[in-house]
């Protein structure tokens, strides 16, 4: 949960942001950069004047009515902003297996080595004369595109259990140990859009910088990793 205030002509934000696996961000205190709020002042007013906005439009209900009181407008951007990551925690699942499908699909687009990362592999669970094999699996990670590709991971459609399917097709992998390393760098909200980037902590082999952007249904619009 975080609290906004309007200060230095700036819309700053103090206390917790989670987000699955991509971990939970916080700010101390206002002064903090780990959570940050893009948006103006001057442009959320001059959004507001309009019957639509392209990305203020899902905050109206919470900023609709305001005014120009900068302290007001910055509770209405607390409120959706928790209200989100309460939907995000309602939705964790999805939101979870879409960060995984990105992931792994790029892991097996170039078949990367994760086994030459020693925390990435269980103990006793991979032989090596079994490396050459690690990625052929009766399905493909690239099939459940159509499940992200584009699409909401708030509910309202059903999904491919990628985490399940994943730690069967491999075994191997320290998915616990992975989740619990990860390194949270930062989350931007920016109207409709929040833009979030972390790294695992084994070295940023596997996760390093990764980024998403999600709108508010938590589309995932712009995945990078390395």
């Amino acid at each position: 949960m975080i609290e906004v205030i309007y200060a230095d002509g700036r819309f700053l934000a103090k206390g917790t942001f989670s987000l699955g696996i991509a971990g939970t961000y916080e700010n101390k205190d206002f002064d903090d950069d780990q959570i940050q709020i893009k948006a103006t002042l001057p442009y959320i007013l001059k959004e507001l004047e309009k019957e639509d906005s392209w990305d203020m439009m899902p905050l109206f209900p919470y900023l609709k009515g305001k005014g120009e009181d900068a302290a007001a407008i910055a509770g209405g951007l607390a409120d959706y902003y928790n209200q989100k990551e309460k939907e995000a925690a309602e939705n964790i699942k999805q939101i979870n297996d879409c960060i995984l499908y990105h992931l792994f699909e790029n892991l097996e687009a170039c078949g990367y080595p994760f086994w030459e990362i020693e925390e990435a592999v269980l103990p006793g669970s991979l032989e090596e004369n079994d490396m050459d094999a690690v990625y052929d699996t009766e399905e493909s990670v690239y099939q459940w595109e159509s499940d992200f590709y584009h699409k909401p991971n708030n509910g309202t459609i059903p999904k491919t259990d990628v985490e399940g399917k994943l730690r069967k097709m491999f075994p191997m992998f320290n998915f616990d140990g992975l989740f619990q390393s990860i390194i949270q760098e930062g989350i931007s909200f920016d109207g409709r859009f929040m833009e979030f980037q972390f790294s695992d902590g084994w070295g940023g082999q596997l996760l390093e910088c990764a980024y998403d952007r999600f709108d508010e249904n938590f589309t995932s619009c712009d995945w990078h990793n390395h």
